[in-house]
């Protein structure tokens, strides 16, 4: 019964540094509440105004945001409440679609990025329509200049942000599994540690016993 008790407390322990996203919206998503994104297993890694460069590539994000999946959100500055907000495997959120009204479609919004020329999402069934920004009329939409002498540009129909202060750019990180990149809290290695040295007696006695 010790063995199970332990076993199941190192699963436990496992299991929780393993937690699944349980808010993983599909498609372009409006007045989403920060609590609904951080409580849903979000971390946010990055955030500034409209007015910072995020650099050629994105480079400011992408150094900052490491995980499975990548949200990029936008607000009014210090807001509890997101305009807009999109989400998808990291991977596919920086899928090169090249300097063009071109998108790649991935969880329900259509996704381009560009290095020297933009980042962003809009609805699916939208159209961009893509001058270094999207400037086509989608209600629910966001583009980031990727051109390192900018900022700026667009949240859902709000426009020309560059140097705007009073807008923010989010992004977050989810983990379906342990990011290498991440440390444990003590807290928790020092259970986990607890657990193992629990499973290495029981194995010691059981070998004795053999």
């Amino acid at each position: 019964m010790k063995k199970i008790a332990l076993l199941m407390l190192v699963a436990g322990i496992c299991g929780a540094a393993n937690a699944s996203v349980t808010y993983m919206p599909t498609g372009v998503q409006t007045n989403v509440a920060l609590t609904t994104v951080v409580n849903g297993g979000w971390t946010q890694c990055y955030a500034a105004t409209f007015g910072a460069i995020i650099g050629t590539s994105g480079e400011s994000v992408l150094n900052a945001c490491h995980g499975d999946n990548l949200m990029m959100a936008g607000r009014a500055t210090g807001s509890d409440t997101f305009l807009v907000l999109a989400a998808a495997d990291y991977a596919d959120t920086i899928i090169d679609t090249g300097k063009t009204s071109n998108t790649h479609l991935a969880n329900g919004s259509a996704w381009y990025y560009s290095p020297d020329w933009s980042w962003g999402f809009t609805a699916a069934a939208d159209t961009v329509e893509n001058r270094q920004c999207d400037v086509g009329d989608s209600p629910t939409s966001m583009c980031l200049h990727t051109v390192d002498f900018t900022g700026g540009y667009r949240i859902n129909n709000i426009i020309a942000l560059n140097d705007s202060s009073a807008y923010e750019k989010v992004f977050f990180v989810s983990n379906d599994a342990v990011d290498p990149g991440v440390v444990p809290e003590p807290a928790s290695l020092a259970l986990f540690g607890l657990g193992a040295a629990g499973l290495a007696a029981l194995r010691r006695r059981h070998a004795k016993r053999a």
